[in-house]
């Protein structure tokens, strides 16, 4: 992935990373808690290959990255979520201005809340792609008409956000929507579990 930056509507720069033109599909890659370390990267890189698709990663904290929980969580808390919802529609026209016809979103963790978010409000986004992680102040997801696809861990301890009964209250909703739905549950699994590192385990 190289280094690139995009504007936003209000024209504000957002830095990112990009991968080389190509794939007419084009993948908005939304960050952990973390912020956008060399996992994320290294992901996003995994899923241009796989799928075919030109992916954009937008740093949503602007070059900062935590190393520990309680600094992600800090840095997560101060985020300016509406900015980062414009930062990711603005990724998805940059997509589309370079070519790309159809843009999805795909999120983990903090990211797959704004993946969901952004499948509601902006008509940039084609289709949704969400990791453990629903905020319910990002968009009403019942009103959902983009194709999604969720993954939630059964073992996920994260109340409100991402644990068992939070998913099945967002599948639910999002089948009460019509939209294209693919909803995974695995029994094994918690929360961060696309994330092979330790930092993942931390989650």
């Amino acid at each position: 992935l190289g280094l690139t930056s995009y504007q936003r509507s209000d024209g504000s720069k957002v830095p990112a990373f990009m991968s080389q033109p190509g794939s007419k599909a084009g993948l908005v890659v939304i960050q952990e808690w973390w912020g956008v370390n060399e996992q994320v990267k290294q992901t996003a890189t995994d899923l241009a290959k796989a799928c075919g698709v030109r992916v954009i990663v937008p740093d949503l904290y602007r070059s900062k990255i935590a190393y520990e929980a309680a600094e992600a969580n800090h840095l997560m808390n101060e985020l300016d979520w509406p900015g980062a919802m414009k930062d990711i529609q603005a990724a998805a026209s940059f997509l589309k201005e370079q070519g790309c016809t159809k843009v999805a979103v795909a999120g983990f963790c903090m990211g797959g809340a704004l993946s969901l978010g952004a499948g509601v409000q902006f008509h940039e986004v084609d289709a949704a792609v969400c990791f453990y992680g629903w905020n319910k102040g990002l968009g009403d997801v019942s009103k959902m008409k983009k194709p999604t696809q969720c993954h939630f861990g059964d073992l996920d301890e994260h109340p409100g956000f991402s644990d068992p009964a939070t998913a099945k209250e967002l599948e639910g909703l999002l089948k009460s929507s019509g939209c294209p739905l693919e909803f995974h549950r695995y029994p094994t699994q918690g929360h961060g579990f696309m994330n092979g590192t330790e930092a993942g385990a931390a989650m």
